[in-house]
């Protein structure tokens, strides 16, 4: 009787349900995507015929994804919730991959042992653990799998001409299509059109006795007998592709992406960038390097010509950047768009068959036999166990290399972000997270407040978002000018978002948010700091989105779901009959023959693994060399890994770690906290034999600014190992061990009774009154800015928004924008600060600029069509108790010059981590411009820091409007706002203060204080 199930299928379903299906709880909540599909599956969960949703960016559309797997995840979360769902869900895609790679298998060799080694091979293949474990991504999985399930029944259609055939073909490519677009695009080119070559060479092969005979005449001549069958498929194909998912094609037309490419490693040379290079090909290809010639050879017979065009076609594409062929073969726009690693997933997909193939007879068949014969037991156990070992190495390492590199930032328990959004009507406003990794999305589903950053790039529509070449303002950090530019934008134009809340998860952002005008709000019980912008307008109550017409929402909402229910349907009444393929005897491999070659390749490989490892190991051995050693120190400390950089230091010093990790603890400050390493050089000078001289020029990155340093180390050889020299610390100590200090301090109550009302007016506190002394409208090489002063002249310490609107000749609104870093956003009762606001180009990325570079200082100023000739500047002040620490002076004040050097003293009790100088300048005591400048240490409590600043000629600068008539104050004009209190107040004070430059050039210095620990 003959046997239905291959027992090799079977085994591998078991074991992939049992590996995988453990693994999954422990990695894919971590990977990439998966939170991702669980928050478009919330959103059907809760508004499955309502395509628009509010939660990301301002309003997108869930029609730019097709929505089966969300959908399908949406169904099942009404069992067991959104986590059942998943995991439940991965069970099945892990068994539709594991038997679509053993029906694959066997229509391409046509041998059921060889399809189930294939099977088997699957479970452990690094590609497969890659796709499902570290990226997460289960729509790809799900429609790789339902097209390997759909090839045997186009073959079977076209060679047999059996409509059932037809029928199963075309149900599996509407799921397909409904689960994942991109897969039948390019489907259709790498896998349908070799599956329809394939049955054509096998049809001739019938005509003609072998394949060896078949020529291209005979090819066309059976092409011709079954063009109706592929016509017919090819149109079915081609509607079901457009009807399914049909409004996902009008919202790519109606919406194309536009926006600027995306950095992906999968685009990297992989030869400079091994990172990149070990993620996205050789993890995923595995052991099937070691077997590519054999691969090449078994595609490129003339059977699988087709597909050996297609895997080499996908194996190019997917080498990225390596080589200019895939940039020449897709072009610059499409090179920019695509992410290049699907080509090596599908080429890795294609080399399944074969690696089953020969692993089997390995294991059962003439390899096996040869083997023995020629080189005896010994030698077979240890190239079967040799196979072996590589295959459980790159299957233990894929799966843990989030545990080994972590992408994702620790689990954030969300709960009491959740309860906070809940709470006060805080939903009403919009919030971001920083830090989140792609958790942000889970957050998402799990509240209703909406957010102005998203986690699904392509959706996005805002110009301050797709301009840039950053994923998401979550983590805008990695991504250099493009990254911090956007979120520069958002924090300075919050109100413009209605963003009133940001849940940071890590203090990189802090100084940004804090010189952007954010203050620190509460520290939740999971440790995420909750920062909030005053002043900002709540949502209106009905917000605008695009409206879609009702027929797409009907095929987006029922189409994909009626296609699973009538597959179901299909495939549970009509049981899978397969005709087996025969192939012909002089087709098959001669084992003498080829395994030459294969071991020649190894013997390559191991070469060329042994080289790496050497290259590696001379350039990453840390105490090699005077260069490595200095090197390495800074990259422990810069990683904050000081028990690694101790090891460094010279023995002979006496330092032990405890007096090591002590001055540390002692050092604050914008270049000891919040900065990360980007570049060093290092220059040996006046080496001898067991000592050297090391000078290293390093650039920080920071969230304010750029850093460059350039430092001198000694360095001593002891027992063959280089050690560092470390300077000694600032021995100085303050006199007075124990002191006090008397200040002002305010609090706010909060609510005085518990309600709902959202201004109950007993809770309503007074606004507090500011003035603004002088505004002008100045121009500088062709960029225009709004200078000035403003003093909080109330009896309340003031929170500030200042907003600056220019205007044409014709009353034409040109611009808006925010204060940012000149100025202080919040200010004691009767203290004053200069202010400047730079109007910023929202597509201020130069496309002929290198991406790669880094430079938070680098500015693109907004360009105007008609010159502006006046301004509106909008005041909005809000009570505050916090950052209003006073405590740091400026002494001893010496000028030279254009160089300005003084003392910076903290008389206070807290220690002021990032310092910051707004420096005014006057001529003929006329404002001309404001800057500032950023102290790179910390202050302590009664200690010193100097400091230096070189002033600039500023003749250029064109006052075109000098006027405070045009200034609100909490909506009204400035002299109305603070007419009954102007009487007490002499603005000529301010130049008490003025620091004598030149004969017509005065600087007045004032202080703004970033405190990071609170």
């Amino acid at each position: 009787m003959k046997r239905n199930f291959n027992k090799y299928l079977l085994l591998a379903i078991g074991i992939a349900l049992l590996f995988h299906g453990s693994a999954i709880f422990f990695t894919l909540e971590k990977s990439y995507d998966a939170l991702i599909h669980l928050f478009f599956a919330e959103h059907y969960a809760n508004n499955w015929s309502e395509p628009w949703s509010y939660k990301w960016y301002t309003g997108f559309t869930t029609m730019s994804y097709p929505p089966l797997v969300h959908q399908i995840l949406a169904l099942l979360s009404f069992i067991g919730g959104l986590k059942f769902a998943l995991f439940t869900f991965s069970f099945v895609v892990i068994t539709l991959f594991v038997t679509g790679v053993y029906r694959f298998s066997y229509i391409i060799t046509g041998n059921r042992n060889y399809a189930g080694f294939a099977a088997l091979f699957s479970v452990f293949s690094s590609v497969f653990i890659e796709t499902l474990h570290l990226f997460g991504q289960l729509p790809t999985l799900t429609g790789i799998a339902l097209l390997m399930h759909s090839l045997p029944e186009i073959y079977y259609w076209v060679k047999f001409h059996k409509t059932r055939y037809l029928i199963s073909s075309w149900l599996l490519i509407s799921l397909m299509v409904c689960s994942h677009h991109v897969t039948p695009i390019f489907g259709m080119v790498f896998f349908v059109f070799p599956i329809i070559g394939l049955s054509i060479m096998d049809n001739a092969k019938d005509l003609v006795g072998d394949y060896k005979s078949i020529r291209f005449n005979t090819f066309l001549t059976t092409l011709f007998k079954s063009i109706k069958q592929i016509i017919v498929f090819g149109l079915g194909s081609l509607i079901l592709i457009i009807f399914c998912i049909l409004p996902y094609w009008i919202n790519t037309k109606n919406n194309p992406i536009t926006q600027i490419p995306i950095p992906h490693g999968s685009r990297d040379n992989f030869l400079e960038v091994l990172s990149s290079g070990l993620v996205f090909f050789i993890i995923p290809y595995g052991i099937t390097l070691c077997l590519l010639p054999y691969i090449l050879h078994r595609v490129f017979s003339k059977r699988l010509l087709f597909f050996g065009l297609s895997f080499l076609l996908l194996f190019i594409l997917g080498t990225g950047g390596t080589t200019p062929i895939p940039k020449m073969i897709l072009g610059e726009n499409a090179f920019s768009i695509l992410t290049l690693d699907r080509f090596t997933f599908w080429a890795a997909i294609i080399s399944f068959p074969f690696i089953g193939e020969f692993f089997y007879r390995l294991a059962k068949s003439d390899y096996k036999k040869q083997i023995i014969k020629k080189y005896g037991k010994i030698y077979y156990t240890f190239c079967c166990m040799l196979s072996g070992v590589i295959i459980v190495f790159f299957a233990v390492f894929t799966t843990n290399l989030g545990r080994f590199n972590p992408s994702q930032p620790k689990a954030i328990k969300m709960l009491p972000i959740v309860n906070f959004l809940n709470q006060d009507m805080h939903y009403k406003w919009r919030y971001m997270t920083l830090g989140f990794g792609d958790q942000m999305a889970w957050l998402s589903s799990q509240t209703k407040a909406i957010s102005v950053d998203g986690n699904y790039h392509s959706a996005r529509q805002l110009p301050e978002l797709t301009t840039k070449a950053v994923e998401r303002l979550e983590n805008s950090k990695f991504r250099g000018i493009e990254g911090l530019g956007s979120l520069q934008q958002f924090l300075a134009n919050s109100e413009k978002f209605n963003l009133k809340y940001i849940f940071s998860n890590d203090k990189f952002y802090d100084p940004i948010l804090y010189f952007s005008g954010w203050e620190r709000l509460s520290t939740l019980e999971n440790g995420i700091i909750v920062w909030e912008k005053q002043n900002i307008p709540p949502l209106a109550s009905i917000l605008p989105k695009v409206n879609i017409p009702k027929y797409q929402k009907i095929i987006w909402a029922f189409v994909p779901v009626l296609s699973l229910i009538i597959s179901l349907i299909w495939f549970t009444c009509y049981r899978f009959k397969y005709q087996d393929v025969i192939i012909s005897a002089n087709n098959k491999i001669k084992s003498k023959s080829f395994s030459k070659p294969l071991a020649i390749w190894n013997y390559l490989l191991l070469l060329f693994l042994l080289f790496g490892i050497y290259k590696y190991y001379i350039h990453n051995n840390a105490q090699i060399s005077p260069e490595n050693v200095v090197k390495a120190y800074y990259d422990a400390m810069d990683f904050k890994e000081f028990k690694t950089a101790h090891s460094f230091i010279d023995p002979n010093l006496s330092k032990d770690l405890d007096q090591f990790m002590l001055e540390i603890s002692v050092t604050d400050g914008l270049l000891s906290s919040y900065a990360k390493l980007e570049e060093i050089t290092t220059e040996t000078i006046n080496k001898s034999k067991d000592t050297s001289i090391v000078i290293t020029n390093t650039k920080w990155i920071t969230p304010l600014e750029i850093i460059t340093k350039e430092e001198k180390f000694t360095t001593v050889l002891i027992d063959g190992k280089w050690y560092v020299i470390q300077d000694s610390l600032d021995k100085y100590t303050p006199s007075n061990q124990f002191f006090n200090t008397n200040i002002t301090e305010f609090y706010n109550q909060g609510r005085r009774k518990i309600t709902t009302q959202q201004t109950h007016h007993e809770d309503i506190l007074p606004q507090p009154v500011v003035r603004f002394h002088e505004a002008k409208l100045v121009k500088k090489e062709n960029s225009y800015f709004i200078i000035g002063s403003i003093q909080n002249i109330d009896y309340f310490p003031a929170s500030i928004n200042l907003k600056g609107v220019l205007y044409d000749k014709q009353n034409k609104e040109l611009a808006s924008f925010s204060t940012k870093f000149e100025s202080k956003h919040k200010l004691n009762p009767m203290e004053s600060s200069v202010f400047k606001i730079e109007f910023e180009e929202t597509a201020w990325l130069d496309s002929e600029k290198d991406l790669k570079g880094f430079n938070p200082n680098e500015l693109h100023l907004k360009n105007f069509i008609t010159e502006p000739v006046r301004f509106v500047l909008h005041a909005s002040s809000t009570i505050t108790t916090k950052d209003l620490y006073q405590s740091v002076q400026i002494n001893n004040i010496e000028t030279k010059e254009n160089v300005i050097n003084g003392l910076l003293f903290n008389s206070g009790n807290k220690e002021v981590t990032i310092p910051q100088l707004l420096i005014s300048h006057y001529k003929s005591n006329q404002l001309v411009w404001v800057d500032h400048k950023f102290i790179k240490e910390s202050i302590r409590p009664h200690r010193t820091h100097k400091f230096e600043y070189v002033t600039n000629e500023y003749s250029c600068i064109e006052v075109l409007f000098n006027s405070t008539e045009t200034c609100y104050v909490n909506g009204i004009q400035n002299s109305e706002a603070t007419y009954d209190r102007m009487h007490n107040f002499d603005i000529n004070k301010q130049n008490d203060y003025l620091i004598y430059i030149n004969d017509n050039h005065t600087v007045k210095l004032e202080l703004n204080n970033f405190i990071g620990k609170n």
